[in-house]
């Protein structure tokens, strides 16, 4: 009941025309009261029927009960017509209000909530769920009002024709309330989980669809067809419990009407034919018979309707518990938004666990100027991403407070905060659509020109001009018609379109290849002046300019200097130098010397290869 009631509670915005609907509703309904009185008035006064011996038809009588027939048939036409648009209308609104909603919240939520839910099962609960709910705010929960009014309404009527038939009629009520509410739980319990498993289906579809090219390296398409058949012979299964819960409360329900009326008929008839309370053939053949179907069917619609709000209950509890979430990392009551960021970073004992009691980080402090470029470096796992997410407030710290230009991240402005970052992650994402539009997507009001000259120093013009549409050439979901280092450049353009005054740099440059990643690095070298810039990199030539490294190893800050400082002290850096570093340093000097003295026409590069380099 509660979950109901706030459901209504995104119907009150169309409360005035929900009254409209109402009155529409009950209009008809009231015309159609009358028509069971037209026609016997037609059978008993114009036919003559009320005396079955002698009858004595009137045609004029008839013409009359067919006129009033018509006119009753074409009011009611018009009336539903215009009955039946508005309460589409407002079930149409409602699913939009509610989609709106729940995608305004999901925007909310913490980048935790989507690393711990499949994409696909969120997909599921904005379309699949909440089309689901349509029909209750729109015929199902109208008619549920409205067949209530009118069985209220008939029963009285028909205790005021004939008590004894009334009695035989609503005796058989109870029994479909009863056969419900017997079935309501498994009904519910049925519907969870098939919502469940069509959950599983579009996530793990999703899933798959967007990995096709890994499945395929592996060999695994036959694998995930049985996987995909597999879940859907268990949701086939489910869906036909649910329906034979539902099937039978259908049958049940009309194996009732049908009791209910054949008792009728052998009472009718009786009392006609003793003429008891002067019951006439018209009467109670035509008219009360009417008047029960006017019963039975608003009767099993009503458990039609709890069936199917049972069911739609079950997707608005799903979409609650999304609405019901509350983000982790949110704007503070009264955020500040600062009129200039110089850049100015802090880390003041920063401690922090994706699990509360597992921390990743933990007394992180340091101190990176306005300008500078802060490198962080250490062996896998050993926080270095975790250090950047905290910096662009994908997550807050467990203790400790992190400040820019003194002010805690905590209260400032958050979309304000994410606007003066820009971000090159290792993952590259770009969206469906035209080059021109991932671009834009950091700022929306930058020119042509302005994106041009941001894929000129990404090195992403030449090749950009080289295909079909230049700018508009549509590259599909996530950039996939594109090679991994033209989507890394598109990715480092549209963060320098975005002129922010923090950089984060998450291995900005690794699908690039050396001729690619020279341009790029004076590139991002010209974008950093000025600007305080956070680079993850395993590059010797990106590391050695940061004016600050800071060297992690299991969540905690082992060592912070420049790269002399942190060789001269001989510890973890240094040991990661010269198995990593010094590495690429010799490669890098070999390819060079090749380059200038090539040995038989051999390719910069090969001869190293050769020799069992990497």
């Amino acid at each position: 009941m509660a979950l109901l009631k706030r459901f209504l509670a995104f119907l009150r915005p169309y409360r005035w025309l929900l009254a409209q609907v109402f009155g529409l509703v009950f209009i008809v309904n009231f015309l159609s009261l009358w028509r069971p009185a037209i026609m016997a008035y037609i059978l008993d006064d114009g036919v003559g029927l009320s005396n079955l011996t002698h009858p004595a038809p009137e045609m004029h009588l008839i013409w009359r009960g067919v006129l009033l027939l018509l006119f009753n048939t074409c009011l009611m036409t018009v009336i539903s017509y215009i009955r039946a648009w508005q309460i589409s209308y407002v079930a149409q609104r409602v699913i939009f209000d509610i989609r709106r909603h729940l995608h305004r919240h999901l925007q909310k939520l913490s980048m935790a909530y989507y690393e711990s839910h499949q994409s696909g099962r969120i997909m599921a609960r904005v379309l699949y769920d909440v089309d689901a709910i349509g029909g209750l705010a729109g015929d199902t929960l109208v008619q549920l009002l409205t067949d209530t009014v009118q069985i209220i309404f008939i029963v009285a009527l028909m205790f005021w024709l004939s008590w004894p038939l009334a009695l035989i009629a609503v005796v058989s009520l109870p029994c479909y309330l009863i056969n419900f509410l017997l079935l309501r739980n498994k009904i519910r319990r049925a519907a969870r989980r098939v919502r469940e498993k069509f959950s599983v289906i579009s996530g793990d579809l999703q899933e798959k669809l967007s990995a096709a090219k890994v499945v395929k390296s592996f060999a695994r398409e036959r694998s995930e067809s049985r996987r995909f058949i597999h879940h859907l012979r268990e949701n086939m299964h489910l869906t036909l419990e649910s329906r034979r819960l539902a099937i039978w409360l259908g049958t049940s329900a009309m194996m009732l009407t049908q009791l209910g009326t054949a008792a009728f008929y052998l009472l009718g008839a009786w009392l006609v034919l003793h003429h008891v309370h002067g019951l006439k053939v018209g009467m109670v053949f035509i008219q009360f018979k009417s008047y029960l179907d006017m019963l039975y069917a608003p009767a099993q619609r009503l458990v039609d309707s709890n069936d199917l709000i049972t069911r739609a209950l079950v997707a608005v509890e799903r979409i609650f518990e999304v609405l019901d979430t509350r983000p982790e990392v949110e704007d503070a009551p009264h955020p500040i938004i600062p009129e200039h960021i110089d850049g100015r970073v802090e880390f003041r004992n920063v401690s922090f666990g994706y699990d509360p009691h597992e921390l990743v980080l933990q007394n992180i402090s340091f101190e990176v100027e306005p300008g500078q470029m802060c490198a962080f470096v250490g062996p896998s796992g050993s926080g270095k991403t975790t250090l950047a997410n905290l910096i662009t407030r994908f997550y807050d710290p467990t203790s400790g407070a992190i400040y820019l230009d003194g002010q805690d991240l905590r209260d400032l402005k958050l979309n304000h905060l994410r606007s003066q970052i820009g971000i090159v992650l290792q993952e590259t994402h770009l969206f469906t659509g035209t080059i021109r539009t991932n671009l834009r997507y950091g700022n929306r009001n930058a020119g042509n020109d302005a994106v041009v000259r941001a894929a000129m120093a990404a090195n992403a013009h030449d090749f950009i001009m080289e295909l079909p549409d230049d700018y508009d050439t549509e590259i599909g979901e996530r950039g996939i018609k594109l090679s991994g280092g033209q989507r890394q450049r598109l990715a480092i353009a549209r963060a320098i379109l975005r002129d922010p005054r923090l950089l984060v740099l998450d291995e900005a440059t690794s699908a690039l290849d050396s001729t690619s990643e020279a341009l790029i690095q004076a590139a991002l070298d010209t974008l950093m002046v000025g600007r305080t810039s956070f680079v993850i990199a395993h590059r010797l030539s990106t590391i050695m300019r940061a004016d600050k490294i800071v060297v992690l190893e299991q969540g905690i800050i082992v060592d912070v200097g420049t790269h002399e400082e942190l060789l001269e002290r001989g510890g973890l850096y240094a040991k990661l130098y010269n198995m990593q570093f010094r590495k690429q340093e010799t490669e890098a000097e070999e390819d060079e010397e090749e380059a200038l003295n090539p040995v038989g026409g051999v390719h910069p590069g090969l001869g190293r290869l050769a020799r069992g380099g990497h």
